[in-house]
């Protein structure tokens, strides 16, 4: 780990340290893909049934 130089400022080592911490999403962008991936769920299984009843 870099430590910082005896002379440089506080501030200065806090503001490198906050641009490397991982940025995360709130609790609504993983509701939408929960809610984006459960209708393609269906979609494809919508499609299934449409195909097998349309070949027959």
């Amino acid at each position: 780990m870099e430590q910082p130089a005896a002379g440089s400022p506080r501030s200065n080592a806090q503001g490198a340290d906050s641009s490397q911490t991982p940025h995360h999403e709130g609790r609504g962008v993983w509701v939408l893909t929960a809610y984006g991936v459960s209708g393609l769920a269906l979609f494809g299984v919508l499609i299934y049934y449409f195909s097998v009843y349309v070949t027959r």
